[in-house]
């Protein structure tokens, strides 16, 4: 191990104290499971398709594009404009700047060889399905010979900060689109229940488009409820930008499934990554790959997106399959060339090694707490479940760093472990976590470092979710040890329970109100500590 872990150590309590926002942010909401689903709802319902190879969609009646696959000769959509019901997409087509194009719920894209819909610096896209009529981009080929890379997939241009050196750059895979600037907020329109089947389109290597490419997109911008499936490529990739997502799936892609760099800020909570064994890249993909940019420079802004509530799934159902060397050789995360991004309160099941933390800046950036992996849960992995580097952490080290007590992480030997209802089955999957699942009650919303609490009115006391259904967590942290009592009382003042009432050491400490079977309402957690006294309100629904 090159890195001094007392080093390491040592600088943990400051790096928490100063770097807090990271996961301290209104966009997260603080629900109480590790992962993406609570065991009850399931927010793919309705709109997902698990099965577009098979998928009867109607023939399309009208076309748009010109067959020509160059920003010079490709269509180029100037003015404002609503697509509805079956279309044909039939090259590369272009919302240019001040335009806007309409997708209305229930639409169908058909998208031929190569065809790509770019929206470019300036114009926006406002496709927004619903659950029950989702908007769907897809092959043109008939049900049952759908493939990846089918066409090349959606292009998203902003005008928010990436970190080449002149401040903008263009897209890949020849789409030739200028995208970055300087509006942290720019709005490029929204996403929402949309799909996004059989894409991915590589021009050549190293230079490709993914199932949805997001370059320089800006904090205005929507993105909610998007399935990106079969794709030849990554299934996202963030450019740069600072937009902010929730709800997105990535099934049976063949490279990397969320891809960052460029100096990618923005925040995703409620991800969904599904592998399949027999789909693969000529590249090696993870479930997570980030890098600050190509040649691992620091230049800024730095890529510190900062993901929450993940469930990723990997192409290893058990340990005992032997698959291609490309899903041998991923991984849960890696991260490398100077990255800082962040993971919390997420699961990773059957992939073939566990985190990779390459290169000397990312493990700088490790040790000083702007890289973070906090409170998630790894199992079943096939073959390592550390990889170092020879200029950072070796093995031992990034185990060493991992399972740091304050990171709460953990690594379990078998999928099982996780108990997941049926994660690997593609006939009847089943994403949720069992009764008894250690992902339940199990989250975690803070980066504070532990304090002397002479003023319990402080933020460091804890609730969430709340509102709740059924279940909420009380947390409160301790530097040195003290007498604490925790009781819960409904709105008459009646004692509903008492959750703790004594000694507690320094340290952590999470308490369950579980208010099944209660009235619903207005309930007050009356948290003492010491001589100091502070009163939660609490609405269950």
């Amino acid at each position: 191990m090159k890195k001094v872990l007392l080093s390491l150590l040592a600088l943990f309590t400051l790096a928490l104290g100063v770097y807090a926002q990271s996961i301290d942010n209104s966009f997260f909401e603080e629900v109480s499971y590790v992962g993406a689903f609570d065991g009850t709802n399931d927010w793919t319902e309705g709109w997902t398709e698990w099965n577009p190879v098979d998928a009867e969609y109607p023939a399309a009646t009208v076309t748009k594009g010109n067959a020509q696959f160059s920003r010079s000769t490709g269509l180029h959509i100037t003015a404002d404009e609503t697509w509805s019901g079956v279309i044909k997409l039939d090259g590369w087509v272009y919302v240019d700047a001040g335009a806007t194009l309409t997708i209305n719920e229930g639409t169908i894209i058909r998208g031929t060889a190569k065809s790509g819909l770019f929206i470019e610096r300036g114009g926006k896209i406002k496709a927004i399905g619903s659950k029950t009529a989702p908007i769907v981009f897809t092959s043109n080929q008939a049900a049952g010979l759908r493939a990846q890379s089918n066409w090349a997939g959606v292009v998203i241009c902003g005008n928010a900060p990436i970190n080449t050196p002149s401040g903008t750059s263009q897209a890949e895979g020849g789409i030739e689109s200028e995208y970055g600037g300087d509006n942290p907020a720019d709005d490029s329109g929204i996403l929402k229940y949309v799909r996004i089947e059989f894409p991915g389109f590589e021009v050549s290597t190293g230079s490709e488009i993914n199932g949805l490419t997001l370059a320089g997109v800006g904090s205005g911008t929507t993105l909610e409820y998007i399935q990106v499936s079969y794709s030849g490529d990554d299934g996202y990739e963030w450019f740069g930008g600072t937009v902010n997502a929730k709800h997105l799936i990535s099934y049976k892609t063949e490279d990397d499934d969320f891809d960052t760099d460029y100096g990618f800020s923005g925040m995703v909570q409620f991800g969904l990554i599904s592998r399949d064994p027999d789909i693969f890249d000529s590249d090696t993909g993870n479930a997570f790959e980030s890098d600050n940019d190509a040649n691992g420079s620091a230049n800024e802004p730095l890529t510190k997106g900062v993901f929450s509530n993940v469930s990723a799934f990997g192409p290893f159902a058990n340990k005992s399959l032997t698959l291609n060397e490309k899903h041998e050789d991923g991984s849960t995360m890696r991260i490398r060339r100077s990255s800082r991004l962040s993971i919390y309160n997420s699961l990773f099941l059957g992939w073939g090694n566990g985190p990779r933390l390459e290169s000397k800046n990312t493990m700088d950036a490790a040790e000083a707490g702007t890289l973070n992996i906090k409170n998630c849960i790894i199992a079943g992995d096939k073959n390592t479940n550390y990889r170092g580097s020879n200029d950072g952490f070796d093995a031992a080290g990034l185990e060493t760093w991992y399972l740091t007590a304050e990171f709460r992480n953990s690594m379990l030997s078998a999928n099982e472990d996780a108990k997941i209802v049926n994660p690997f089955n593609y006939n009847t999957f089943n994403f949720q976590p069992m009764e008894n699942s250690p992902v339940l009650e199990a989250s975690y919303w803070t980066t504070t470092p532990a304090v002397d609490y002479k003023d319990v009115n402080s933020t460091r006391v804890k609730n969430y979710p709340n509102p709740f259904s059924g279940k909420t967590n009380i947390e409160l942290q301790l530097k040195k040890n003290a007498y604490v009592q925790i009781e819960v009382v409904n709105i008459s003042g009646s004692v509903v329970t008492v959750l703790q009432s004594g000694d507690l050491y320094e340290g952590t400490h999470k308490f369950v109100f579980d208010a099944s079977g209660l009235p619903t309402g207005l309930y007050f957690g009356k948290v003492k500590i010491g001589n100091d006294a502070q009163t939660l309100k609490m609405i269950t629904k």
